[in-house]
C-alpha cells in the first residue's frame, strides 16, 4: 500500500491550503496509478500548511522563499 500526502506553504487562506494539498496529493497519486499501481492500494490526504519541514517565515517576520519551497510537496510512504 502507498499513503501519499499533500503539503503546502503558509501563504493562502487554511482552506485553499488545504484543498491544493489534496490536489497535489492526487496528482501523485494519479502520476503513481499510470504505472500500473492499483487504485485500492493508494491512499491520499492533503495536510494544507499544518505540517511544515521549514519555517514559512523568518524570526523577524519576513517571508521566508527558502522554506516556503520546501514546504510545497508532496511525500509517498510505502506500508509493508
Amino acid at each position: 500500500k502507498l499513503r501519499i500526502w499533500g503539503h503546502t506553504d503558509a501563504k493562502g487562506t487554511t482552506d485553499y491550503n488545504k484543498n491544493l494539498s489534496e490536489h497535489r496529493a492526487w496528482a501523485v497519486r494519479d502520476a503513481i496509478i499510470g504505472f500500473g499501481v492499483a487504485t485500492d492500494q493508494v491512499t491520499v490526504e492533503g495536510f494544507g500548511a499544518s505540517r511544515p519541514r521549514q519555517a514559512n517565515f523568518n524570526p523577524d517576520g519576513s517571508d521566508n522563499p527558502d522554506g516556503r519551497k520546501v514546504n510545497r510537496r508532496a511525500e509517498v510512504y510505502l506500508d509493508f
